[in-house]
């Protein structure tokens, strides 16, 4: 056993810190959204192939045609969610993008709620309400700022609708396939994605500068192996509920790093807005996994 599975939580202390860079990374890079995200791949996905190719081969080729095209799913999701968010940093603030993309639960349980007919428990809900109050008021407040710091809001968001919809379809077919294969099958198609955005849009492929490859290396490096992969590692050893809460932290790192190297200080209307939110995800994370409303259950046991 290895200092890493001896320690998993503190590795997901570790992974949360490096994911907290991705923001000041994408502001750094001075290259066009499309092509942060498709270098990013770039960089990154020789790393899960080798690991997939040396230990996991096997697995690899006995993959199904549907979790094949599940993880291929899942990996379009990642990229939309990726672009979205990229873009959504040219016209807000870091922390306020970065609050409002971790407000992807709101999402999941709309939809898991509305289409799957899953049940929840009242003080989930509960939290729920609280960070997409939070939420409101942070976009109310950019508004007041400016309308390109909401349409950078806007697009925040949409970026947390494509994180639930990847969770989700990592939750339906992720099961069937071993941790690193499906990290590898996911991220490749996250990259073809990318691939034909660079072709469609007309994205150079070159001509940016050194200083950019340097920042989008490290986006890979830090970002994508150092905290994404290991997040995927780490749900093998801890609860995702303690993964979800700690990830919380993120926003409070991300935005400490923005005010240092950006002078991005924070409004009234975000530290409010985002406190809320922060404190609403934070209720959720700890009452996800509670049982549902006892007079559910009540209801349940008098048809038994």
């Amino acid at each position: 056993m290895n200092v890493f599975q001896r320690n998993p939580k503190r590795v997901v202390l570790m992974a949360v810190f490096a994911a907290s860079f991705a923001s000041i990374f994408v502001r750094l890079a001075d290259a066009p959204p499309v092509a942060v995200g498709f270098y990013r791949l770039t960089f990154s996905l020789p790393f899960f192939a080798a690991i997939v190719l040396i230990w996991h081969r096997k697995e690899l080729f006995s993959v199904t045609r549907r979790d094949l095209a599940g993880s291929g799913l899942a990996g379009v999701f990642l990229s939309l969610h990726f672009l979205s968010w990229f873009i959504a940093l040219d016209y807000t603030t870091v922390a306020s993008a970065t609050v409002l993309c971790m407000t992807h639960p709101i999402v999941i349980l709309i939809i898991t709620t509305l289409f799957f007919k899953e049940r929840t428990n009242r003080r989930a809900l509960a939290g729920i309400g609280l960070a997409f109050a939070g939420a409101v008021i942070i976009t109310g407040g950019d508004y007041a700022l400016s309308r390109e710091a909401l349409i950078g809001d806007l697009l925040a968001f949409l970026a947390a609708v494509f994180m639930a919809l990847y969770l989700l379809a990592g939750k339906k077919y992720r099961s069937g396939i071993p941790a690193a294969v499906y990290v590898f099958l996911v991220f490749t198609s996250c990259w073809l994605v990318f691939l034909v955005e660079m072709i469609v849009t007309r994205t150079p492929f070159a001509g940016y500068s050194g200083e950019s490859f340097f920042w989008i290396l490290m986006l890979a490096l830090v970002c994508q192996i150092g905290a994404h992969g290991v997040f995927n590692w780490c749900l093998g050893y801890v609860k995702a509920i303690y993964l979800a809460t700690w990830e919380m932290s993120e926003v409070l790192i991300a935005a400490l790093l923005a005010a240092f190297l950006f002078s991005e200080i924070p409004g009234l209307w975000q530290l409010v807005g985002g406190g809320i939110t922060i404190l609403g995800l934070l209720y959720y994370n700890r009452h996800e996994e509670d049982e549902p409303d006892l007079s559910r259950r009540l209801a349940g046991k008098k048809k038994l």
